[in-house]
């Protein structure tokens, strides 16, 4: 029940990185790096802090971490709610 408490605890973390990020780059065709960046980010935190670390590896949070993301970002594409800058035309 812990582990559960903590991973709800994570969701709206996740929710506003993942949010200022694509504000911050509202580039398309970037989601690598963007979920490079928000991984470090939460790297960062992982290593500075001793919460996560008690019940988590960081291979482990990963596995948690990383679907979450996904899932995230999924949604948020397809209730059209990231805006897309415009596409260079290259004519």
């Amino acid at each position: 029940m812990n582990i559960l408490l903590i991973i709800l605890k994570l969701f709206p973390l996740l929710l506003s990185a993942i949010k200022a990020v694509e504000e911050a780059i509202p580039l398309p065709g970037q989601g690598k790096q963007k979920l490079d960046l928000v991984l470090g980010v939460i790297k960062s935190a992982y290593d500075a802090g001793t919460d996560l670390s008690a019940s988590f590896s960081w291979e482990k949070l990963l596995t948690v971490v990383v679907p979450m993301i996904n899932q995230i970002v999924a949604l948020h594409n397809a209730l059209g709610l990231f805006q897309k800058s415009a596409q260079p035309n290259n004519a």
